[in-house]
């Protein structure tokens, strides 16, 4: 049975309260990480990607390249970069390679 006397509009607005304060605690708690996995280094997902999974994330890079650029345009620049590494590492190894040199007999 429902009681016909007006409660009055304070006491609806503390039962309001405490109905939100409530749903919002319970809200707050499933959305709410577990612990020691939102704390962990990096934060971003993005960063936690590239990190990671290196080898992913350079596919996924290489597939936006194809549909952005083309495969054709992505092939050419993709050979142009080897190239580029090749003649990089002969010019590093030329530099840094120097004759043995013997101790003069005494």
């Amino acid at each position: 049975m429902t009681s016909l006397t007006p409660v009055p509009l304070v006491e609806q607005r503390q039962a309001l309260r405490r109905r939100l304060q409530a749903q919002r605690q319970q809200i707050a708690h499933l959305l709410a990480p577990a612990p020691g996995i939102g704390s962990a280094y990096p934060r971003s997902m993005t960063m936690r990607l590239l990190s990671q999974r290196p080898l992913l994330a350079a596919g996924l890079l290489a597939e936006l390249a194809i549909l952005l650029i083309g495969p054709r345009h992505f092939r050419s620049l993709s050979m142009a970069l080897a190239l580029v590494r090749v003649l990089r590492s002969i010019a590093v190894g030329g530099r840094t390679r120097r004759p043995v040199s013997t101790p003069p007999d005494s």
